[in-house]
This record gives C-alpha cells, sequence and structure tokens, in this order.
C-alpha cells in the first residue's frame, strides 16, 4: 500500500514536469525528502510531509474498509 504512495508522488510530478528540487521548493522540504518519499523510503518522514507533498500535486490519503475475503470473493478471483 505504501509503495502506491512514492509512485504516485514520482508520476504527478514527472507528469507536471517538476523537478524533485522544484516540488520540494513548494513543499517547502528538502530535495531528499521527495527522494525518499518516491523511493518508498518511509522511515524518518512523518505523516504530515507526506500530506503536505500530497496536497501540493492534488492528491490526499484516504482510508477504505479492508478484511479478509470471503470464499465468494475467493472463487470469484480464481475463476475471474
Amino acid at each position: 500500500m505504501l509503495a502506491a504512495i512514492g509512485d504516485t508522488i514520482r508520476a504527478t510530478r514527472k507528469a507536471r514536469g517538476w523537478s524533485q528540487q522544484q516540488l520540494a521548493d513548494l513543499c517547502h522540504l528538502d530535495r531528499t525528502t521527495i527522494g525518499a518519499l518516491e523511493r518508498n523510503d518511509f522511515n524518518d518522514l512523518g505523516i504530515r510531509k507526506v500530506e503536505r507533498v500530497l496536497m501540493v500535486l492534488g492528491k490526499t490519503l484516504t482510508t477504505k474498509d479492508v478484511g479478509l475475503p470471503t470464499l465468494d470473493d475467493l472463487k470469484a478471483q480464481q475463476h475471474g
């Protein structure tokens, strides 16, 4: 799930034609922070930094309910 965040940040930044430095400047962060996000290296990054970058890119974090698949879900995956 976290890998999708880094991929989204990289893809959106590139689609806008921005360098990592340009995005970092807009977010008031260091370029190495943007690089870490894009590499899915979240070890020293807080959620607020991630949210700030996503906000500048016009994105947001969302949550959704997940759970174990039902037997019907598993059968459908095998046949679909």
